[in-house]
């Protein structure tokens, strides 16, 4: 896996590192042009990635990436749906947000979780977590955050207690989202277009053959 960086208010690329180590992307982060002005980094949830941000420029903000963290709530309600058979379309009704349902796929989901106490909590734990980010203020997402990790930690279910403690572990990385509202979603489409790129290629011949492919991508995307 590499590592790229992007100024995301420029929509233009900085720097690629051949890995996800923390040393390595420490010394992406070290030959920034001037890195004293970076006020605020936005990452997905990957320890590494925040300490080498802490150490290379502990005066940013570091944003938790929202979409990294709705799709964790996303993935413990399939762990809690595993091996249940759903009729119909339900298992794509519990994935899509409740604001894009239909009124007959609101009431397909509604007799699916009424027969199935546990997909409801689950359900009603994935929509709450998002719920979050329509909060206004800051103070009113740390409260709703607040009571999602109370309703999560006490719900019986192991994957929301997980992603409980994941969240908590980054809750202010998360909370910096009020602060600087900003979001992977450039970034991961450029992943997208790098995962097909190497699907196409069936493989490189060597990382630097690979190198010089992704930086043309970019670039002309």
């Amino acid at each position: 896996m590499w590592t790229g960086l992007w100024d995301v208010g420029a929509k233009a690329p900085l720097a690629v590192a051949a890995s996800q180590r923390q040393k390595d992307v420490e010394g992406v982060l070290e030959s920034l042009a001037r890195p004293e002005k970076v006020e605020a980094v936005v990452m997905d949830l990957a320890e590494p990635y925040r300490q080498a941000v802490q150490m290379v420029l502990p005066d940013a903000a570091i944003v938790a990436d929202k979409f990294h963290v709705i799709a964790l709530g996303q993935q413990a309600l399939r762990k809690v749906r595993a091996g249940r058979r759903q009729r119909g379309n339900v298992a794509s009704l519990l994935d899509r947000g409740v604001e894009r349902l239909s009124q007959g796929g609101r009431e397909r989901l509604g007799e699916a979780l009424a027969a199935d106490p546990r997909l409801a909590t689950a359900w009603a734990l994935k929509e709450e977590l998002r719920g979050v980010y329509r909060s206004h203020t800051y103070q009113e997402a740390s409260t709703g955050l607040a009571q999602w990790f109370e309703a999560a930690k006490t719900s019986g279910l192991l994957p929301f207690a997980r992603v409980g403690g994941t969240v908590l572990r980054w809750r202010e990385e998360v909370l910096n989202y009020w602060h600087f509202p900003l979001t992977n979603a450039l970034v991961e489409g450029k992943h997208n277009r790098v995962k097909a790129l190497k699907r196409r290629a069936y493989g490189y011949r060597n990382d630097q053959v690979f190198l010089l492919r992704f930086l043309n991508l970019i670039h002309t995307d």
